[in-house]
C-alpha cells in the first residue's frame, strides 16, 4: 500500500474557448499554481490511500468557502487547521442554523490555514472529486476532477492484472487508455458569478460544451500546460483494445456516440459488469449517462479510418452556434 498525497488549491483563472476568453475557477496542481479544469487527475492502486490537501489561497482568495467531496469513496476523514478537528473523523455536512451550506467539512480561507481528506482506495474504477460547497455554482465554474483507482499488478508485466482496468477475469485488458470527461459551460453565468453571492441557477443555460474541458477541434490536440491541459484525441492500431472511461462531470444528460464503431461496455459507475462465473457486458454504439455517471468501454477497430465520437445532441456540436464544435473528438485509427 502506498500513499498519493495531493496539493491542491483553489484559483481563479481564464478559460480559452473558441471565440472568447471567460473567467473560471480551477484546482492547482501545486502551490500558486494555475488553475486547470479538469481538475488534476488522482491515480492509485486499489488499497493506496489517497490524501487531498487543500490549502488556502493566501495571495489570491476566491472569496468563498471551500470544499471537496469524493463520490463512490467509503469512509472519508477530515482534519483542518487550525480551527480543527486535528485528530481524522469522518466528513459530515456542515449546516448554518437549519440551512446545510456544505456537503462536508469545508476551508474558510479567511480563518483555515488548509484542510485535509484522505480515503482509502478500496476499488478499481473512475471517479470524480467536486466542489461540495455551493455545489451547482462551483462545479460549474470548473472545481472538479477525476480520479483513476487501478488494480494492484496493473503496471507488471506478467501480472495477472496487467493492463486491466478492473482485474483479470473481468474482460477490461486494453492496449490505449483515455479518460473522457464531459461537461457544457454557460459563459454567460461564468462572466456573472461573484464569489460569495447567490446565483440564481434557474437561469442555467451552457452554450459551449466541452470533453476534458475544451471544445471540438481543440479536443484533437495533445496534452498541455494550459488551464485546459488534457487532449481527448486517441490513436491506435486495427486490433488494439481501446478503454474509453467516460464520465459525466456535467449537469445534462448526454448520448454520447461512437461514430459508427461499436464498443463494448465493460463497467458502469466503476462496477465491472463481468466476473469469472458472469459476463453481464454489452454491446453498444452509443451510450446516455447522466450527471455523475459513468462507463467504460472497450472498442477494437478492425478498419483504419477517422472515427468521431460526438455528443448525439446535434445543438451541442456547435462553438458559438457554428458547427462543427463542442462535444467531439476523434479515433485514429492505423494499419
Amino acid at each position: 500500500m502506498a500513499i498519493v498525497i495531493k496539493n491542491f488549491q483553489v484559483a481563479a483563472g481564464l478559460l480559452s474557448l473558441p471565440g472568447k476568453s471567460i473567467p473560471f475557477w480551477g484546482l492547482t496542481g501545486e502551490l500558486f499554481g494555475f488553475p486547470q479544469t479538469p481538475g488534476p487527475f488522482i491515480e492509485a492502486v486499489a488499497g493506496d490511500r489517497v490524501v487531498v490537501n487543500l490549502v488556502a489561497n493566501f495571495m489570491k482568495p476566491l472569496g468563498e468557502p471551500l470544499s471537496l467531496i469524493f463520490p463512490g469513496q467509503e469512509n472519508v476523514m477530515v482534519t483542518k487547521f487550525p480551527g480543527g478537528p486535528f485528530i481524522p473523523q469522518p466528513v459530515q455536512p456542515q449546516y448554518s442554523g437549519r440551512i446545510m451550506i456544505s456537503l462536508a467539512d469545508y476551508l474558510d480561507e479567511s480563518s483555515d490555514l488548509f484542510i485535509v481528506y484522505q480515503f482509502k482506495a478500496v476499488k478499481p474504477g473512475i471517479y470524480l472529486y467536486e466542489s461540495g460547497f455551493n455545489s451547482e455554482k462551483q462545479v460549474q465554474m470548473g472545481i472538479y476532477g477525476v480520479i483513476v483507482v487501478r488494480p494492484p499488478g496493473y503496471n507488471t508485466p506478467g501480472h495477472p492484472n496487467y493492463k486491466t482496468a478492473y482485474g483479470s477475469g473481468t474482460g477490461s485488458f486494453y492496449d490505449v487508455e483515455k479518460v473522457l470527461v464531459l461537461a457544457e459551460i454557460d459563459s454567460t453565468m461564468h462572466n456573472s458569478v461573484v464569489p460569495g453571492a447567490y446565483y440564481n441557477m434557474l437561469r442555467f443555460k451552457p452554450d459551449y460544451w466541452v470533453i476534458n474541458g475544451r471544445c471540438f477541434p481543440d479536443t484533437l490536440n495533445g496534452n498541455n500546460n494550459s488551464g485546459q491541459p488534457y487532449g481527448s484525441g486517441v490513436s491506435c492500431r486495427v486490433g488494439q483494445r481501446v478503454l474509453l472511461r467516460v464520465i459525466n462531470a456535467g449537469f445534462q444528460n448526454h448520448t454520447f456516440y461512437l461514430g459508427g464503431l461499436v464498443g463494448r461496455v465493460i463497467a458502469e459507475d466503476g462496477f465491472p459488469l463481468a466476473s469469472p462465473s458472469l459476463d453481464a457486458t454489452y454491446e453498444i454504439t452509443g451510450i446516455t449517462l447522466g450527471s455523475g455517471q459513468s462507463a467504460d468501454i472497450v472498442i477494437a477497430p478492425t478498419t483504419p479510418g477517422q472515427y468521431y465520437l460526438y455528443d448525439r445532441e446535434y445543438h451541442h456540436l456547435v462553438n458559438n452556434d457554428q458547427f462543427p464544435g463542442g462535444m467531439m473528438t476523434r479515433i485514429d485509427v492505423s494499419d
